[in-house]
């Protein structure tokens, strides 16, 4: 839920404006609210809310100082700020700290004011969408040799797209064009291993990386290199390394992928 609070010296326009929103329809909920702008920004300190909905003219603090120390500790927190007069002075003043509108008190149950917490929503939300897109770790980089063949590129290009696609020598050598006896000479000639060891290295290196980077549980990591059973990832890997993964996890030993026989 999208936290909000609540800051305004008037007891009844708080409580009201907390009781009669439909904020479950914004996916919101008022976590806190407060009398003035110094306690706002206890409360605000306290809970880190996304949304901010403040009045202007308040005792001890006012919305726009409020505004101004939000906006210089948090500048993607959404405010809103309240007036029960049209004192655009102060309104645009706010506007340039970055608050995101102004609305008259009484017009809370007008669209606009709806409005306002519908754009909010779809702001948060495609924020956290874009940053879990962004913090998504990377499996695995590799480096494709230009003096290879380019039937032997494109099929490491292939493998290397998608490690958790599982491809057998068949599967790959189909794709690339040749038939799976000549692409098993051309690829061990050329990459200097086996299809097999090549790629069950790729997996391992990628696994490693994700337990020391990570804090994906074993399910994903194994999901994310190709094995899908927990219980067998955990047996895999130990296979390769000669330590579970839960072990290296907690060692980060720098056990190097290059250094272990792959099980036929």
């Amino acid at each position: 839920m999208i936290k909000v609070i609540v800051v305004d010296d008037e007891y009844i326009v708080r409580k009201g404006l907390m009781a009669t929103v439909n904020w479950k329809k914004f996916n919101m909920e008022v976590v806190a609210d407060a009398s003035n702008g110094h306690k706002g920004w206890e409360v605000f300190l306290e809970h880190t809310p996304e949304v901010v909905i403040t009045d202007i003219v308040m005792p001890e603090q006012n919305g726009i100082e409020l505004a101004r120390k939000i906006k210089q500790a948090a500048p993607d927190t959404k405010i809103l700020l309240l007036s029960c007069h049209r004192d655009f002075e102060y309104a645009q003043e706010g506007i340039k700290l970055g608050a995101s509108g102004y609305i008259l008190k009484t017009a809370f149950q007008d669209d606009e004011f709806e409005e306002y917490l519908k754009q909010f929503s779809d702001e948060i939300l495609k924020s956290e969408v874009n940053e879990q897109v962004s913090s998504e770790p990377e499996v695995l980089t590799y480096r494709i040799d230009e003096k290879w063949p380019e039937p032997i590129q494109k099929a490491v290009q292939l493998i290397t797209e998608d490690l958790s696609k599982s491809y057998s020598s068949v599967d790959v050598a189909y794709e690339v064009g040749l038939s799976r006896s000549h692409f098993s000479t051309l690829f061990s000639k050329s990459v200097g291993e086996s299809f097999h060891t090549f790629t069950e290295k790729l997996k391992l290196r990628a696994a490693c990386e994700l337990l020391e980077t990570t804090s994906l549980t074993l399910q994903e990591i194994g999901e994310k290199v190709g094995v899908h059973d927990g219980k067998y990832f955990s047996k895999w890997f130990k296979k390769c390394t000669g330590h579970t993964p839960s072990d290296y996890r907690q060692t980060k030993r720098g056990i190097h992928s290059d250094n272990f026989t792959p099980i036929p």
